[in-house]
């Protein structure tokens, strides 16, 4: 199989258990830049990260034209503001897309992970081959995924 990553489930959360975990680096403007490790989560509509994500990006909450709106997550309803940017895996930096991603605007709001792959925005864009039996998954470019028969 041609660029199949292989990763294993990390020791991760509260309490910790085995996750799906990669670390992302995103990228935001011209100076925004952050590593951070982010959950696959097959049941997440959208991909979310934090406010400190956000802040260390350098994104501007409320600013002209933002797109707003609230999510369900961990019982609660925070707001998210919608942002383009740039996403690579740390491993292999040449695996890289765009994506419309959302923002936790509330400082206080505590989330177990600093981000979240959802469908939209990671899911959409690779196909991820879990293995819990043995402990690893795999991240394919959908192309190579087809070879499965």
């Amino acid at each position: 199989m041609a660029d199949t990553h292989r990763f294993p489930f990390r020791e991760e959360g509260n309490p910790p258990k085995p996750r799906p975990t990669i670390d992302v680096e995103l990228r935001f403007g011209p100076n925004g830049q952050w590593r951070t490790s982010a959950l696959i989560d097959t049941g997440s509509p959208i991909t979310v990260f934090d406010y400190g994500t956000a802040e260390a990006l350098l994104v501007r909450f409320g600013h002209l034209g933002a797109e707003t709106t609230s999510i369900k997550l961990l019982g609660k309803h925070p707001i998210i503001q919608f942002e383009h940017v740039d996403l690579s895996i740390v491993r292999d930096p040449t695996a890289s897309w765009s994506a419309r991603v959302g923002f936790i605007t509330d400082r206080s709001f505590e989330m177990p992970f600093q981000g979240i792959l959802g469908i939209n925005g990671f899911l959409d864009r690779w196909a991820v081959t879990f293995n819990a039996y043995y402990g690893y998954f795999l991240l394919q470019h959908p192309d190579d995924a087809l070879d499965v028969e």
